[in-house]
């Protein structure tokens, strides 16, 4: 017994020196990736498991949102409400919250309340900037839901500030669950499919006559759901600038006329497999750009399950390495096929504010579902659409944190993006990983600021936005944005010397001789989605048109430095088919480099 506890002791030893070694050089690599993205944690405990989110409009905050019939979550409301329902599965008294809105500086939740299912539902924000939610599971499914801008806060309210449930009017046509949501240019949602359901419909509802007052079959979703999959859940949808939607399901894909209701173009199947839940692929459509009026448009379909693993969960098969890139406007346009640097299934995909995509989170191998993932993707990928293919896609510092099943990406104010939520358990499941649990239930959250073009000489760091003449614009109009930045060209690249004795200790050093470089300049307006699922409704991002901009160079000090202020022009684009009615993000890029946060920009008709 004593040979046998010295050899354990023994073993922990040089365990614990391995361990060590391996601590140390983890440090010293993360010193040397430095350039390569860092992470930040935000909280260890939101809660609750973010299955869905989204960054509210003005104030920043996140909405996070699970699900009820999921039993106790890990946060309870702090004047002991409950929700007394007789149709929960496992709580008829709950008084435990399933949604918190959460501020992603402080780490602090406020708990909201909500009434029915939100399972694998599905949202959008509206043109006021409402949070709407639509779907779910059990007697969730034909609900809808809407959370005032007045509850975007942390700040404990006088009167409750919860989720409001739709009341009959407000109750949608058919079942929604796995549903997707599109903001269309008038406003309202259109809601496409969902788990056996090949129909669409909109929300806010049309009146009779119309014929988008009911339900409308569409045979492509029936057409594309396999008998063992079925691989068109969370079908992806994107609203085109030409007033048409791109939809994606399974392998196949369709260019819909929805005023018409008529397809007007069935495109070839993407190569490989299957992208849509369960196989759990995702979509982004890529940034919209004035210098082509707007006219080139780019879809993305990256990752998913291998054809076979949903049939054959035992087996947790790699997934997909491929990506798939479709000019979707262009006559005989096909599949660009590239491949990324590791599988990935579950993974989200995120567009930043310098027109570049974000891979993140994600699993190896198996597909969406409870238990049916493993082998945790840490590494976010960075893909850059306008280098040449082989070239687009650089491996980026990993997380300690899996994030599979039920985990959300949301880009921030501050251009990082906040990762949340994992659950692969039916119910939530607080405990160390074991045999039974791969994966516990995942209540912290993190962000991870992608590296940008920081660390490329010259580039002249991110520049600081002052000031914007207006928050609310219409369409065809002019908006002025004021804001500073660094030379680029090293002529202040460093903090400048000291004044001399003679001169005043309150006043800055005289500027450097002006020296010219050409610095490039984009100003991007980015939406903010409904991340869940490995895809994130209504994302896009919009470049706008600089009419003028003018420098005043190296003529403010900041931080030590001499810093150029600038003035520019910018116009905002003629139709809601490229920028529907809502909120925006509006950043100033420069030299690849995002401002230091955004401001909200409210688009109108």
């Amino acid at each position: 017994m004593e040979h046998g506890n010295a050899l354990s002791r023994r073993k922990w030893e040089q365990w614990r020196l391995v361990m060590t070694v391996l601590a140390i050089g983890l440090s010293s690599l993360q010193a040397v990736d430095a350039g390569l993205g860092q992470w930040r944690l935000v909280t260890q405990n939101a809660g609750i498991s973010a299955m869905h989110a989204a960054v509210a409009p003005v104030s920043g905050v996140v909405v996070l949102l699970h699900h009820t019939n999921s039993g106790p979550s890990n946060i309870t409301f702090p004047d002991g409400r409950c929700r007394n329902t007789t149709y929960d599965r496992l709580l008829k008294k709950d008084c435990f919250a399933h949604s918190v809105i959460l501020d992603p500086w402080t780490g602090v939740v406020r708990p909201v309340m909500v009434m029915t299912d939100t399972q694998c539902s599905s949202g959008q924000f509206l043109g006021d900037g409402t949070l709407s939610q639509t779907g779910g599971d059990a007697e969730g499914t034909k609900r809808t839901r809407k959370l005032s801008p007045k509850c975007y806060t942390t700040v404990a309210q006088k009167r409750y500030c919860d989720w409001v449930e739709g009341g009959n009017g407000t109750v949608l046509l058919s079942q929604r669950w796995y549903s997707t949501n599109t903001l269309l240019p008038d406003a309202r949602q259109i809601i496409v499919g969902g788990r056996n359901t090949f129909t669409l419909e909109y929300f806010p509802r049309y009146s009779p006559p119309s014929p988008k007052a009911g339900l409308i079959y569409l045979q492509f979703l029936n057409d594309t759901a396999d008998a063992k999959g079925p691989n068109n859940y969370y079908p992806f949808v994107h609203l085109l600038p030409t007033n048409q939607l791109y939809i994606f399901a399974n392998r196949d894909s369709i260019l819909y006329d929805y005023k018409q209701n008529v397809v007007l173009r069935k495109f070839d199947k993407i190569p490989g497999n299957p992208r849509n839940y369960p196989s759990g692929g995702s979509s982004v459509m890529l940034p919209l750009l004035y210098n082509d009026n707007f006219k080139k448009v780019e879809i993305l379909v990256c990752g998913g399950a291998a054809v076979g693993s949903v049939a054959n969960v035992k087996a947790q098969m790699n997934c997909s390495t491929s990506c798939g890139r479709l000019d979707v406007l262009r006559k005989n346009s096909t599949w660009a096929m590239e491949t990324m640097p590791m599988p990935r299934c579950m993974g989200d995909m995120v567009l930043l504010p310098d027109l570049n995509v974000m891979i993140i989170n994600g699993a190896k191998r198996g597909f969406q579902g409870w238990k049916c993932g493993s082998e945790p993707t840490l590494n976010p990928v960075l893909y850059e659409p306008r280098k040449i293919a082989g070239n687009r896609f650089t491996v980026l510092n990993p997380t300690q944190t899996p994030r599979v099943y039920h985990s959300t990406a949301n880009l921030l104010t501050d251009g990082s993006i906040m990762l949340a939520g994992s659950n692969t358990n039916r119910y939530y499941a607080f405990k160390p990983k074991t045999s039974t649990v791969d994966f516990p239930t995942e209540l912290s959250v993190e962000t991870f600021m992608p590296p940008y073009a920081e660390n490329q000489p010259n580039s002249g760091g991110r520049p600081v936005i002052i000031s914007v003449n207006a928050t609310t614009v219409r369409y065809r109009s002019t908006l002025e944005l004021l804001f500073w930045d660094y030379p680029s060209n090293g002529a202040s690249a460093a903090p400048s010397p000291p004044p001399s004795p003679s001169s005043s200790s309150s006043s800055p050093p005289p500027p450097p001789p002006p020296v010219s470089n050409p610095d490039r300049f984009d100003f991007t307006m980015n939406s903010s989605p409904w991340s869940t699922h490995s895809f994130s409704h209504g994302q896009r991002v919009v470049t706008l048109y600089p009419i003028s901009l003018t420098t005043q160079p190296e003529s403010r000090f900041e931080n030590g430095r001499w810093v150029n202020v600038r003035t520019v022009q910018l116009r905002v684009p003629s139709y809601s088919t490229v920028l529907p009615q809502t909120y925006y993000m509006l950043w100033v890029v420069k030299n690849g480099n995002p401002s230091t946060s955004c401001v909200w920009i409210r688009v109108r008709g």
